[in-house]
């Protein structure tokens, strides 16, 4: 198998993993290489992709080694929680990504629209995240991928209008809101969000589901769902996650 057909999983929970990798293996015909972090190749250069699932601490070994794998010309496709308040402190993991969370310290409260960093799951229960298709002529998200029902949307970096929109509904999952910018225009937006938040009433309209930006000669790529396996198992999601490896920028 030549080297452009192989991917590397860096990750922490292997549940949603092994779902998602099978999808990439028997689907997207990848050879995939799972490592933890303290079992990092020495060369990640080999990789067409390098995936991220970490839920817990990015720790700085892992950090440098995503950093320059991508400033050299490879692609690092950002998963779910590895946007997260558990990378806070990483002392360059979230320059790299252009984003800033704020007062992370208070996460697990009810937040409003462009205030701090929150997310949320509801337990066992989960939560319905309905992702919304802003740019219906990307190859990564609508590349072998038939999206659903339109839904009404007034994107957040407005002003704008509101609009009619293809949608995604992933149910029992878990939301990530106010993931702020921090590096202008440099990213291109993709999929917005859109929840509903039960337990103060706001409604989180926020073009942050899914993006990609150019780092060095390379490239990340940002997508929300991963919460459960469920999340990889609709063909869509993995589909999506599928198109960012075969993108070619």
């Amino acid at each position: 198998m030549s080297l452009a057909q192989k991917v590397l999983v860096v990750q922490d929970e292997m549940p949603q993993i092994e779902v998602l990798s099978k999808f990439l293996e028997t689907t997207g015909n990848l050879e995939v290489d799972i490592v933890d972090q303290a079992n990092l190749p020495e060369l990640m250069t080999d990789y067409q992709a390098v995936i991220g699932f970490i839920h817990g601490k990015l720790e700085a070994t892992a950090e440098r080694a995503i950093i320059d794998y991508t400033e050299v010309g490879g692609k690092y496709v950002c998963l779910h929680h590895s946007i997260s308040s558990g990378k806070a402190r990483n002392e360059f993991y979230f320059d790299f990504l252009g984003i800033q969370l704020d007062h992370p310290e208070f996460s697990r409260y009810p937040v409003k629209p462009g205030e701090g960093y929150g997310w949320y799951h509801d337990g066992e229960n989960g939560i319905t995240l309905i992702l919304v298709n802003l740019n219906q002529h990307h190859y990564i998200t609508n590349y072998n991928i038939e999206w659903g029902p339109t839904v009404s949307y007034v994107s957040s970096d407005g002003p704008a209008a509101e609009g009619q929109f293809p949608s995604i509904s992933l149910p029992k999952t878990e939301v990530y809101m106010n993931h702020k910018f921090t590096d202008g225009r440099e990213k291109t937006v993709l999929c917005g969000l859109k929840y509903y938040d039960p337990r103060n009433g706001e409604l989180f309209m926020q073009d942050r589901a899914v993006w990609l930006k150019p780092y060095g000669q390379g490239h990340i790529i940002y997508i929300l769902p991963g919460e459960t396996p469920a999340d990889y198992e609709n063909p869509k999601i993995a589909q999506m996650i599928l198109n960012t490896i075969a993108w070619e920028p």
